[in-house]
């Protein structure tokens, strides 16, 4: 696994790996969050799904789910947002 420099803690630690997430989120994930930080998300986002009532199978859910992930992660507006 990847050594990266993590965007949410800055600590340089063992990177997430491959989380299966699509387009430019995934791959900032993979290359900029730490294995740690990434299981941290992923014990918080059904409590995050759950408080916002998301149903991630419709794409306007999944799509305020991806963004909390970036907040959450502090990851910032992708590239191709700005």
């Amino acid at each position: 696994m990847a050594i990266v420099v993590c965007a949410r803690c800055g600590q340089e630690r063992e990177g997430a790996g491959k989380v299966g997430l699509p387009g430019s989120l995934g791959a900032d994930i993979e290359a900029r969050i730490c294995a740690e930080c990434w299981q941290e998300w992923l014990s918080t986002q059904i409590r995050v799904i759950n408080h916002y009532g998301l149903r991630p199978a419709q794409k306007e859910d999944r799509d305020k789910l991806y963004e909390l992930t970036r907040d959450f992660l502090q990851l910032g507006v992708p590239a191709s947002e700005v």
